[in-house]
């Protein structure tokens, strides 16, 4: 799948997020691999960037600006150890949440 097609389903994905997160909405997300196997490999690091940059398209925001990549690897190593049933969306859920 070409980068802007990832991007564009990162955007959806994000989209249909925020129109009420808590209301239950139900979404498919691509490509996020799940936290138990988290190990931050060049795929996990590309789809992480991409959510940030597909909910930042979506909602006009601007998360992330002037944070260095690894400490949003950083965030998403930790989240993971606590959290090893969940997949790389609901830590990146809880990132953008935290910005």
């Amino acid at each position: 799948m070409k980068i802007s097609r990832w991007f564009g389903v990162l955007a959806v994905a994000a989209t249909l997020w925020s129109v009420n997160p808590t209301q239950g909405f139900a979404y498919t997300t691509k490509g996020a691999g799940e936290c138990s196997t988290w190990v931050g490999g060049l795929d996990d690091r590309f789809w992480v960037l991409g959510y940030i940059t597909g909910h930042n398209n979506a909602m006009d925001k601007d998360v992330g600006k002037d944070v260095k990549p690894d400490e949003i690897y950083k965030f998403v190593t930790k989240y993971c150890k606590q959290n090893p049933a969940d997949d790389l969306d609901d830590a990146m859920s809880s990132y953008v949440r935290t910005q």
